[in-house]
């Protein structure tokens, strides 16, 4: 009994503010409704490149470093998928993909090398698309999976997102499965974010998320926790993590 007790984040002492101020949940969907999704300044937090074994966040003190982040998991899209005509060495890093999917079923955009450069965006299935077949890079695939992962920080009010590479999907779909076997919901529990060393087969060294559970929110944290998580995917539908401000204006 000690130990469930131990392993429960109640209501007003989760250090959670979503859940824990009463406003939280309405201030945040006003924000979204008034300036929508795409153009809404989410703060970024990525897998370090090199393997780095520590996260880096931007606050208002400026950039923190962290071994892990304890989260609420507010939402999971998949089945994302992006591809880049340029690779990072010839300019394509930090640009919009050339063609992505939001869905994984048909991709948009440019999905050819010898395209003009004023060539219309298409409508491209992604199951016939060559970039998205296993050789098209290396042993890989130049088109990327991966999945947006939206969560709360320890006293943040609005929501983070962390882009999950191909690499980390497994790690990812891995514990979520080990939620729902255990009766468990992401919404309703607090998951540590933390880091792993991996190598691939040409001994490059990299770095793969790797979750694990920290304790449950009570029954009324974890209700609030599902209205909130239902409110907001509502609202990403049509997210693009790749837009920007002057996309959206």
């Amino acid at each position: 009994m000690a130990n469930k007790e131990k392993a429960l984040a109640k209501t007003g002492e989760t250090g959670y503010a979503i859940v824990d101020s009463p406003d939280a949940h309405e201030v945040m969907i006003g924000a979204f409704d008034q300036l929508g999704v795409s153009d809404f300044q989410l703060g970024r937090i990525k897998i370090p490149a090199g393997g780095g074994m520590a996260w880096e966040v931007e606050s208002l003190e400026g950039t923190e470093v962290h071994q892990s982040l304890d989260v609420l998991i507010l939402a999971i899209k998949g089945n994302q998928k992006s591809w880049w005509s340029s690779s990072m060495e010839e300019g394509g890093g930090g640009t919009p993909p050339s063609c992505s999917s939001k869905d994984g079923v048909f991709g948009f955009g440019v999905n050819t090398l010898d395209a003009a450069p004023d060539a219309a965006p298409t409508k491209n299935r992604c199951s016939e698309c060559a970039w998205n077949q296993f050789g098209s890079a290396g042993a890989g695939k130049a088109c990327k999976d991966h999945s947006l992962l939206f969560f709360f920080r320890e006293g943040s009010r609005l929501p983070s997102l962390l882009t999950v590479p191909a690499t980390s999907q497994k790690a990812l779909q891995g514990y979520i499965l080990k939620l729902i076997d255990a009766g468990k919901r992401a919404e309703g529990c607090v998951t540590r974010l933390s880091l792993k060393k991996a190598q691939s087969q040409s001994g490059i060294t990299y770095s793969t998320l790797d979750l694990s559970w920290v304790s449950d929110l009570d029954d009324e944290a974890k209700a609030k926790m599902v209205e909130v998580s239902k409110d907001f995917r509502d609202r990403i539908s049509d997210f693009d993590a790749f837009a920007s401000n002057d996309d959206a204006n």
